[in-house]
């Protein structure tokens, strides 16, 4: 009921206002179904006009690198991160965590990697991702400080964080075309003894379509004691863009079967659809737990070596695309 209500409420905000910024359509929360990005080519691309009414054509190519990101459905145990209340975590090795509600977003750290240079940062004064609500020209500076690990090395730094709503418009990608656009850029800077990091994001949101940015230019610089200058720009878009959807991300509502569930060894999954090729399933930190083709629209897994708990599942065509997800247990 409650999920449904929050449906109920973020499609009447929409009505009010399609171009605005709120918990409900913007962040990480507990439930969230997962989304993935893909990497794609860089060169030519460019962030655009800011301001109101603006157009932006992307053309993603040389796509690769694909991630599923997936939210905590519980608070995070990292001792590290004792202020947070969501972690996002990847399919790969990168972390996010964050204190979310219904009035602010503050980014608590995590790690990233930077050419061959890998970053974990733990914040003890956060940076404001957002200040709800956001609309065009709405924005927000924080002062930041913490830990830095720059490739085994850890120091403190301070730094800044501003935050602004800086365009609305049209976002068109190949295939199909969103109106209901807000550009966020995002600009930190984190300087310790031993270096000083540079971190800017221009996110392209759909509020109909997801609550991840639809396309993102991140552009990110460290400057390291006694090494030359290290800038890389990345560009990535989720794949899904075309089925995407704020309560959806399945491509389409393929009917399918888990069984026997809650489970202690193996576990079925069975589906009509043609389209399902694959079934993904990860634990809730978003560790990817084990992989199966489907054939014929049968699947079987063996559950048995996991822990006792609860688990996600994907069911993806054989372009990746998402056509349905959902949980099981496994008991012990």
């Amino acid at each position: 009921m409650k999920k449904t209500l929050l449906v109920i409420f973020a499609f009447f905000g929409l009505a009010v206002n399609a171009q605005t910024l709120t918990y409900a359509n913007h962040a990480p929360a507990w439930y969230n179904l997962p989304y993935q990005i893909m990497q794609c080519d860089s060169t030519g691309v460019t962030s655009g006009a800011s301001g109101a009414a603006q157009t932006w054509t992307y053309n993603p190519i040389n796509m690769h690198g694909l991630k599923t990101y997936s939210t905590t459905n519980t608070n995070p145990t990292n001792p590290f991160y004792p202020a947070t209340n969501v972690a996002v975590y990847s399919s790969t090795t990168d972390v996010s965590y964050y204190n979310t509600n219904a009035s602010t977003n503050k980014y608590y750290g995590g790690d990233l990697v930077i050419n061959s240079y890998a970053i974990s940062a733990i914040y003890a004064s956060p940076a404001i991702y957002a200040v709800y609500p956001m609309s065009l020209n709405t924005s927000t500076t924080s002062t930041t400080n913490g830990t830095v690990t720059i490739s085994g090395f850890s120091q403190n730094f301070t730094g800044s964080c501003m935050v602004k709503a800086d365009a609305t418009g049209t976002l068109v990608l190949p295939g199909k075309t969103f109106t209901d656009v807000i550009r966020v850029v995002t600009t930190q800077t984190l300087t310790a003894s031993i270096a000083t990091v540079y971190l800017s994001n221009y996110d392209y949101y759909s509020i109909s379509a997801s609550k991840a940015p639809l396309f993102s230019i991140q552009t990110s610089t460290i400057n390291a004691i006694a090494q030359p200058t290290s800038t890389q720009t990345v560009v990535y878009v989720q794949p899904n863009y075309s089925v995407v959807g704020v309560t959806e991300s399945s491509k389409t509502d393929i009917q399918l079967t888990v069984f026997p569930n809650p489970t202690s060894s193996f576990i079925n999954f069975s589906t009509a659809s043609l389209e399902a090729s694959k079934v993904m399933v990860y634990d809730l930190t978003g560790k990817m737990m084990a992989t199966e083709m489907i054939e014929n629209g049968k699947s079987k897994m063996n559950a048995g070596n996991f822990a006792g708990g609860v688990y996600m599942y994907l069911i993806s065509d054989k372009n990746n695309q998402v056509l349905t997800t959902g949980k099981f247990t496994v008991s012990k």
